[in-house]
């Protein structure tokens, strides 16, 4: 071994804090972007289920007494935007779907909805954790946090976009009224 490096109690904090800043900006962005993008009900599931999904990973995290480092943190910030992406792509399918059957039945929208991208979604969510599965097994105690907190946030992610992000805007009674073309009115 030719050199180390220690990082000192103080520098840690430092890079703590910058972490826990970086978690924080990017939950305001992705706020910001589901505002602009859907109606309030629909972003609210995806940003339910993305909160559960950090959550569960540092609850397991907190519950097992495993080391939360940078590294981990990297895995949540990554499972959030993984999480994100499959509740957009079922966010905008129950808006497509809101906007061009209106007389469904918001329970009719969601079936519809996760039925067109299950398979897109088990796929993906399915490479992925077998790629992750190998890093787990083969990479060593240097990845080992980052691919166990991959691994449960790639499962919990596919569960919440699916149940939990569809959920919580039909409890909030989305229906597509919300999505369709207000009417103009000529004001003197």
């Amino acid at each position: 071994m030719l050199n180390t490096s220690i990082v000192g109690p103080q520098v840690g904090q430092e890079l703590a804090d910058q972490g826990g800043l970086a978690l924080l900006v990017s939950v305001l962005c992705i706020l910001g972007y589901l505002s602009y993008r859907f109606e309030w009900r629909l972003a609210s599931g995806s940003v339910f289920a993305l909160a559960h999904d950090v959550i569960f990973i540092l609850g397991f995290f907190a519950a097992t007494q495993m080391e939360f480092n940078l590294t981990v943190l990297a895995a949540v910030l990554a499972i959030m935007g993984y999480s994100l992406n499959d509740s957009i792509i079922i966010a905008d399918r129950i808006r497509e779907v809101l906007i061009a059957k209106p007389n469904l039945s918001i329970q009719q929208v969601n079936n519809e909805a996760i039925a067109a991208t299950f398979s897109r979604t088990m796929i993906t969510s399915g490479t992925t954790l077998i790629t992750v599965g190998a890093l787990w097994l083969l990479g060593g105690g240097p990845l080992e946090g980052f691919s166990i907190a991959m691994f449960i946030g790639i499962m919990t992610g596919t569960w919440s976009s699916i149940s939990v992000g569809t959920s919580l805007p039909e409890l909030f009674g989305l229906n597509s009224s919300h999505y369709m073309p207000k009417p103009i009115t000529e004001e003197p």
